[in-house]
């Protein structure tokens, strides 16, 4: 008999620092061993002519979120059982969600109950970035308390003034100087709010929905991400940019970066791939999201961030809204914004990034493992060695196939890839050692995922 319950032999193992070909042990849902020789356990599973790579953490979705208020509010398609199922299916082993608290509710209560959710439904383990949206500097005096219960990130947006999310530079000063001394991270939505709102509505009779693009200009989000910088360098805090967008902005991030000041940001497959030509073809209502799609030139930016090491991540925004509920809506000022994505990271970050030359595979294992690991304090995760939770994924990089949304989980009704021939698919999901994933078949259970409580760690991730 063998005291392993499970072995993964003749795999090629890639980490964010290198690759080697190793056999792995698995017990009590860790990694128990990494041998040369093969391995016996209660199930093996053959990996030849695979990778074995660490389970893709996405650090930025929206499972079960409700856009607006009273009757015409709407709600995403998946939730915390398929959502995180099509997640797994696409190699996705943790994800950290948003809890944006209503001005109304207490963060700390919101977050509880949002935990509630994810801890009945998700079938991967998960974490929580507080969102706040409440001005008022009372709520800073629950900073400690939100970092005591395993969440030490915070989200803000400086955009949506006017349907009450966003907060003022003001308060953003105390925030990051709060954040700091309490060894957090600030994550900003960045938008520069009076020039959006401004252009909306100079352009609210255009119907054409490229004024989606073009009301919401990158030097926007280049003026918001100037100014949060700012608030980085003066009060120390840690500053994480989401969704990226624009080399403008990137231009910036990547001057403070060499300034060494702690400042990071991530960037989603979508806009790389994609420009905002997008939104003159019939079906560009379905591709809208916030911040937009951006004029050529600016995935080329993207990318060379991606490989200079400038952004250091890759997640998806998740926002599955439905293919009925945008189409009944086609003006650009009233679609709902948000595109389903968590299924495709790893798959197109592959077959764009590797498959291509523009990135090495361990260069993809950092920004979709092992960098968000990091840069979050996710304990035992990210990578595969001894003693990390087995949080693993199979994935041939030989597999091509065209991208089709019948053919995906997430059930919105349309993919933003639909057509595109990619190369390289996860086979498999392990999630603390069990299989949940099986030749791309969901044979896992919901209610399994685990809340992670995350500490950040000031070496090395954030240091330069």
């Amino acid at each position: 008999m063998t005291d392993f319950d499970l072995a993964i032999n003749g795999g090629l193992i890639i980490n964010s620092e290198g690759r080697t070909r190793a056999n792995v042990g698995v017990r009590g849902g860790r990694i128990a061993v990494m041998s040369e020789a093969p391995l016996q356990a209660r199930r093996t599973i053959d990996a030849s002519n695979r990778w074995v790579l660490p389970g893709v953490i996405d650090p930025h979705v929206h499972f079960a979120l409700k856009q607006g208020q009273g009757d015409g509010a709407i709600m995403t398609e998946d939730d915390y059982q398929n959502g995180p199922v099509a997640a797994a299916i696409g190699g996705v082993t943790m994800f950290i969600d948003f809890a944006i608290a209503p001005r109304t509710r207490p963060p700390e209560e919101f977050l509880r109950e949002r935990i509630a959710l994810a801890d009945a439904g998700s079938c991967i383990d998960y974490s929580f970035h507080a969102g706040i949206t409440d001005p008022d500097p009372a709520v800073l005096e629950r900073f400690g308390h939100i970092i005591e219960m395993g969440i030490p990130s915070f989200k803000f947006f400086v955009t949506y003034r006017k349907w009450g999310f966003a907060v003022d530079l003001g308060f953003l000063l105390d925030a990051f100087q709060t954040i700091h001394g309490l060894n957090g991270v600030a994550c900003i939505h960045a938008e520069q709010d009076e020039i959006l709102e401004y252009l909306r509505t100079r352009y609210a009779s255009q119907p054409d929905l490229i004024y989606h693009s073009r009301t919401r200009p990158d030097f926007s989000e280049e003026i918001a991400v100037y100014e949060v910088v700012t608030l980085a360098r003066e009060t120390g805090a840690r500053l994480y940019v989401v969704h990226l967008t624009a080399g403008k902005a990137l231009a910036v991030i990547r001057q403070a970066q060499a300034a060494g000041l702690p400042v990071r940001t991530e960037t989603c497959p979508h806009y790389l791939a994609f420009t905002d030509e997008i939104y003159r073809e019939p079906k560009g209502v379905l591709y809208t999201m916030t911040p937009p799609l951006r004029p050529p030139g600016n995935r080329e930016a993207l990318w060379e961030g991606l490989a200079d090491g400038t952004i250091s991540a890759v997640s998806s925004d998740h926002n599955a809204f439905g293919r009925e509920v945008k189409e009944r809506r086609p003006h650009w000022l009233e679609v709902p914004p948000g595109i389903a994505g968590s299924e495709m990271i790893l798959t197109y970050l592959h077959s764009e990034g590797v498959a291509k030359g523009r990135i090495t595979a361990e260069r993809m294992v950092g920004l979709i493992s092992a960098g968000p690991a990091a840069l979050f304090g996710v304990p035992r995760k990210g990578a595969i060695r001894v003693g990390y939770d087995a949080d693993l994924v199979l994935f041939d990089p030989h597999a091509v196939r065209v991208v089709h949304h019948e053919d995906l989980a997430t059930p919105v009704g349309y993919t933003i890839f639909e057509g595109m021939e990619m190369r390289g698919w996860p086979t498999h999901t392990i999630s603390r050692g069990e299989v949940i994933v099986e030749n791309r078949k969901f044979v896992g259970s919901t209610g399994r995922g685990r809340f992670i409580e995350r500490q950040i760690d000031p070496a090395p991730a954030w240091q330069g």
